[in-house]
Formats: C-alpha cells, structure tokens, sequence
C-alpha cells in the first residue's frame, strides 16, 4: 500500500474551511434551556429586534458596514497568519499555529494573489483576521494599499484585532492605507475596553466581536455601557462553540454542548448557554433603548455564509481548473 502523503497546511485549512474537519464532540446538555431560549425569542419579537430569526441572525438597530455583504455572500476574509500573541480557550483556528496567508483555506503566497483570488470572488467586503494581523503589520499595511487601488473606494476593509499591538501612530497608518475600520476582540484581554478607546480617536468604526461566555455576561454589560460611551456603534455577539482546535480547554472547563441538530456545514458546534446569553444581551439593549446596535452571529448564520462560502470555493476551482 503506497503511503500517503502528509497534508499541506494549506490542506488542513481548506478542510477546515470547507466543513470537512472531524472532530470530537462536547457531551450534550440534557436540560438546554430550549424553553427559556423560546421564551426569549418571543419577548425579542415583541421589542421589535430585527433581523431573521429563523436562522437566529438577529440585531437591535442597524447591522455592521462589513457584515451586509457577507450575509449577501459578497464578503471574504484573508487570514494574515495563524500566529498570536493570545492563547484564548475559546479560539478556533486550527493547530500548529502557522504563519501564512490563506483565503477560505487557500493558501495565498503574494499580495497580488490575493488581490487576484477577491476579483474572481466578486467580493464587496474583506475582513484582514488572524490570529493576531498585526504581528505582520506591514503585510497589513501594504495589503490594504493594494486592495484600495485595485478596488478603489467601494471596497469595504475592516481588521480584525485583540488590539494589544495598536499605537495611535499605527491606527494613523492603517486608515492612510484604506482600511475603513477595526473589529476588535475585547474577550481576550477581559474586556478592558481600553484599546477601543484609542482605535476612536483615529477611526469611526470601531466595533467589538466577541463570544457570548455565560458567566461573562456581567461584563460583557458593563462592556456595553463603556462602548456606547466611547460612541461606538456595535457590539458582535457570536455563539461561543467548540471545534477541533479548543475542545480540551472547553472540557477542562467543563462546558457541554447545545442541545439539537448540528449545523451541517460547520466544523464546530454550538455550547450549551452561550445563545442564550447573547439573546439576553439584544434584550437588554432593546429594553434600555441603547444607541449602539447589538448583532448576534449565530451558528444558524455562520452555517448560511458557510454555504456560501462553499459556492466562492467552487468558483475559485473553476477558475485554477480544478487546481487548489
């Protein structure tokens, strides 16, 4: 029998991508709080939330500049690296950290390339994530130069950051360069709202994505209250869930998995109390009439732009002639 031969990192991400990553499973909640969880869908309906609540893609006031072509399958995103300065329990990137560009998977080895790989995709929003981007900050600086001048100004650009790497010399340079606004996850410096608050004084769009944790839900309160403040204009809310790549630190802390049918397009599931949580948090903001808009990114909505993520791979086969 010939042996097979060792997957390419780009491999392991494109399987990762495309939903095709085994994985184990966290041990399934027996009460789930399905009928609390109904409960609070019905009061959202009666504060008027927005959105589509048959996938649970649901919102206060308006959705992120960034988010709309996504959920119109027009969004991508290009990972900078798989290295960080953070090691967060709930990360889902996969293992060994690596550095390298890849889109959907894909590895990408030029910034031309990439530019290349978002035309044939006909994308309207690209979001720069990592890992942590900004380890390669001149990689981000010139890639955002070279998508600002091949796509002009219609390009939505937003970097994803914790925010730990950021200066107001660097926030001046990154919006010089044509990147339109920062996505910052606050969840992994305990939500010290502190490097938002710098982010403001160069861009308008600061926004704060983070997992809904169940027992963080005071802070992420108060972290609320701190971004509207700051005149931030939405707070991400995404379903905590356990993947291949955090499934022991999710065991060690003894969390369990929702309750019901998987999504089958996601290499990941969703843990038991975290919609829940982020449901109570949309319920706040409507309650209290708070100006900044809270969008909850649920596994239901990451299964829809995972299908039409699976549509973009199919397209950049095509157009390499079955060759990734």
């Amino acid at each position: 029998m010939t042996p097979s031969r060792p997957r390419r990192l780009s491999e392991v991400l494109e399987r990762y991508a495309l939903g095709l990553a085994r994985e184990r499973s966290l041990e399934v909640k027996k009460d789930d709080g399905g009928k609390n969880r109904g409960k609070l869908l019905a009061r959202l309906k009666r504060l008027g939330v927005k959105g589509w609540p048959e996938r649970l893609t649901l919102y206060t006031r308006s959705l992120p500049k960034g988010c709309q072509p996504c959920l119109r399958g027009q969004g991508s995103n290009l990972v900078m690296t798989l290295m960080c300065n953070r090691d967060c329990f709930f990360c889902f990137n996969p293992k060994p950290r690596a550095a390298g560009m890849s889109v959907h998977g894909r590895a990408v080895r030029t910034l031309e390339e990439v530019g290349d790989v978002f035309a044939n995709l006909g994308v309207r929003s690209v979001g720069i994530s990592g890992g942590e981007p900004l380890l390669e900050r001149r990689k981000v600086l010139a890639l955002a130069r070279n998508l600002r001048r091949r796509f002009g100004p219609d390009l939505r650009i937003d970097l994803y950051t914790n925010g730990d790497l950021l200066s107001l010399e660097l926030l001046k340079r990154l919006k010089a360069a044509g990147v339109n606004g920062l996505r910052m996850n606050l969840a992994a410096n305990g939500y010290d709202a502190a490097p938002a608050a710098l982010a403001r004084r160069v861009f308008k769009d600061v926004e704060v994505e983070i997992p809904a944790i169940p027992e963080d839900k005071p802070k992420v309160l108060a972290l609320l209250s701190r971004l509207e403040a700051l005149g931030c204009r939405h707070l991400i809310l995404h379903e905590l869930f356990s993947s291949a790549a955090n499934i022991e630190a999710m065991q060690c802390q003894g969390r369990e998995a929702k309750a019901g049918k998987r999504e089958a397009r996601l290499t990941w599931s969703g843990v038991a109390d975290s919609e829940e949580t982020a449901l109570s948090v949309v319920e706040t903001a409507l309650r209290e009439r708070r100006k900044i808009s809270v969008y909850y990114c649920s596994c239901g909505t990451q299964a829809w732009i995972a299908e039409r993520a699976m549509d973009r791979m199919k397209t950049m086969r095509q157009g390499d002639n079955g060759e990734l």
